[in-house]
């Protein structure tokens, strides 16, 4: 049971920008003879009831209320309160009486407070007069085999004064690990209040500290570096954040300064306990003792924390208490009192613990987001995305500075769509607070013109991003955003058909086609430089020669004396199998082993290349079932069932004698009994 933030031992000061919060954290040595009396007394009650438990005792061993109050909500994660067990309740009773119970159905308190309840209502009229209660539970008791001072004890089995107190662990905690635990919890507290959390990092320290936790041999150089880390980390965690630079001197050599926010639960929706936790998980990576120690590296580990902190030149967070904005700084001084990760209970990794209390989502920002790159990524697989690729967080979008502003904005859109040369971006805006929906459009009106950018908001946001229609095209969508709609807007706004037709090199494609003799008409989309079939129509126009090369969708480019050849061959070996009737996949796969031509087309190509001829018929039965029929083996065949049923025929009808007439008359009229026999069928 984690305390809130009014619980804390804290002091308000005020200084020259607002009020300002310490709170109190317990140093080193501080109150351990203490914790270790208040872990003593717990021991002496671990087993016994809550009743024998009294909480200002164990708070008198403290001295301090506010503070033991906090111990004692630190200690719930190794102490709890239990309910005994309805088994180890009955261990001391007789068989009889236990067997009684079960097969009374009275396995609880619960079931058992409502036999007694229709107890008292069937013999007592729902009523037990004072003089009369002992006797009314002796007697129900007694159905039972119990004695009064049991069955009390089992019908209050489940309420708090019964409950145990139970060590959960195997052995006690030491003092240092009460007071981390309390450290970090108050810690904790402030960022479950705080509206945003503030950073102010070194560029060059911190991909320094980078390079000493990694072991790399040489440091990452540049902004976007440092950049793409922070948007890890907090994308990793589920955090909300905003960036901006700085270009400042320090000790006479020019350096950038990034300033990062964090987004608290007081600016955000959603669970502040929830959140809040994964904030504070976050500031802890980022103040340098979030990072895993483990065996034979901890000594680099801790070096490569503190170098990290050391990047720090400021953190500060806005902390909201009583309706008052609080200034709360964490400096070096307060790292220190946090305890290392192998002292966070249950937990085997930061991030991979968030995550997992983040539902799994990954590094996307929402279920909008996520949905849209899987279907988008869906299209490219099945290639429907007019040739362009999608990316996940691509490069930081650095704004110029504002007039009269020392520090610089960035833009990290969600996405960016590549083809060829051409870079777009895409970002889905959400509609969370009014002060996130103030940022976001004063971002994108210093974006403008500076890069090309797609914007997907939601409908009832549009009255608040109207303004930038002229400048940025804009997607509106309701529950999810639709990756058709946004490969519509590519293709009407960034459309370059034109330059690359006029930029075909005609004369290649026409070499790479004699070359080959037949291209695909996958293969043509990258020849001719085309995304869509309507382009590759216009495209393969140019490449055409009379008599010579021709195209046909679905297809692709393919001389004609080679499509001859190749029909003439293939009709001949369709026909020398003598079988009018084959399996369409086994032909097709026949097919591309005989002439390599075919080998890299899919089966689509092929079957559409087999529909051109006359001598070739394909039918399907279902749209995975398709056969193969030449029409002239067919013929054939017919041709000899009929004369072979003519042969039948005429025997049949040759003269025969006038007694042999009447014989077959008579036999004509039996249809009667075959309609028994057929009957017998059904019996």
């Amino acid at each position: 049971m984690r305390f809130s933030l009014q619980d804390v031992k804290r002091q308000v000061r005020r200084r020259a920008d607002g009020l300002a919060v310490t709170l109190h954290f317990l140093r080193a040595g501080e109150l351990r003879a203490e914790i270790a009396r208040l872990v003593a007394y717990y021991e002496r009650h671990a087993g016994q009831s809550r009743q024998s438990f009294v909480q200002d005792e164990a708070s008198q061993l403290v001295g301090d209320y506010r503070l033991a109050s906090c111990l004692l909500a630190t200690l719930s994660m190794w102490y709890v309160w239990q309910a005994p067990a309805w088994d180890q309740a009955l261990s001391a009773a007789e068989e009889t009486t236990r067997l009684a119970l079960d097969e009374a159905g009275l396995r609880s308190p619960v079931p058992l407070r409502l036999a007694l309840f229709d107890y008292v209502n069937a013999e007592y009229t729902g009523f037990l007069e004072t003089h009369t209660r002992q006797t009314a539970l002796a007697t129900f008791a007694t159905r039972y085999g119990l004695g009064i001072e049991q069955l009390e004890t089992l019908l209050a089995l489940d309420s708090e004064a019964a409950t145990v107190l139970t060590r959960v662990p195997l052995t006690a905690p030491e003092a240092d690990e009460v007071a981390g635990l309390y450290n970090q919890w108050v810690f904790e507290a402030v960022l479950f209040n705080s509206s945003e959390v503030r950073f102010t990092i070194d560029c060059s320290a911190f991909l320094e500290a980078q390079r000493v936790a990694t072991g790399a041999g040489e440091a990452l150089t540049g902004l976007g570096a440092v950049i793409k880390r922070l948007c890890f980390l907090a994308h990793k965690l589920g955090v909300y954040y905003d960036l901006a630079y700085e270009e400042v001197a320090l000790a006479g050599s020019p350096t950038t300064l990034l300033h990062l926010t964090l987004y608290g639960p007081q600016e955000m929706t959603g669970s502040p306990q929830q959140y809040g936790q994964r904030l504070a998980r976050l500031c802890r990576l980022l103040l340098g003792y979030g990072a895993r120690s483990g065996a034979g590296n901890s000594q680099s580990k801790r070096q490569a924390s503190a170098s990290l902190s050391k990047a720090l030149r400021q953190a500060e967070a806005s902390v909201h208490l009583f309706q008052q904005t609080y200034h709360f700084s964490m400096d070096a001084s307060l790292l220190a009192l946090l305890p290392i990760v192998e002292q966070e209970r249950g937990s085997t990794s930061t991030v991979a613990r968030v995550a997992q209390a983040a539902g799994g989502s990954g590094t996307y920002d929402s279920g909008i987001e996520q949905s849209f790159a899987e279907a988008f990524a869906a299209l490219e697989r099945a290639q429907g995305s007019d040739g362009w690729r999608l990316e996940r967080e691509p490069e930081p979008l650095l704004l110029p500075l504002a007039p009269g502003e020392s520090r610089a904005g960035i833009v990290i859109p969600d996405f960016a769509l590549t083809r060829g040369p051409r870079r777009v971006y895409v970002e889905i805006l959400g509609f969370w607070t009014p002060a996130y929906r103030e940022r976001k459009l004063q971002k994108l009106q210093q974006l403008r013109g500076k890069a090309d950018l797609v914007l997907a908001l939601p409908v009832e946001a549009r009255p608040t991003f109207a303004a930038l229609a002229e400048d940025y095209p804009l997607i509106e969508y309701r529950d999810q955003l639709s990756a058709s709609d946004v490969l519509r807007i590519m293709q009407a706004r960034y459309d370059d058909f034109a330059q690359r037709l006029a930029g075909l090199d005609v004369e290649r494609a026409r070499a790479t086609v004699r070359e080959a003799s037949f291209v695909p008409e996958r293969a043509c989309y990258k020849l001719l430089g085309c995304y869509r079939r309507a382009e590759l129509t216009r495209a393969a126009a140019r490449v055409l020669v009379d008599a010579e090369i021709e195209y046909r969708a679905g297809i692709g480019l393919y001389l004609l004396p080679w499509l001859k050849h190749l029909r003439h061959s293939f009709v001949e070996w369709v026909e020398a199998q003598n079988c009018a009737e084959s399996p369409l996949a086994f032909i097709i796969q026949e097919a591309k082993e005989r002439w390599p031509e075919l080998a890299r087309s899919d089966d689509a190509t092929v079957e559409a290349l087999l529909a051109l001829w006359p001598e070739i018929e394909i039918r399907r039965a279902s749209i995975f079932e398709a056969t193969l029929l030449v029409p002239a083996l067919r013929a054939v065949a017919a041709e000899d069932e009929q004369s072979h049923r003519g042969e039948e025929w005429s025997e049949a009808s040759a003269p025969m004698p006038r007694k042999a007439a009447r014989e077959r008359r008579v036999a004509s009229k039996k249809r009667v009994s075959q309609e028994t026999s057929q009957q017998n069928l059904w019996e």
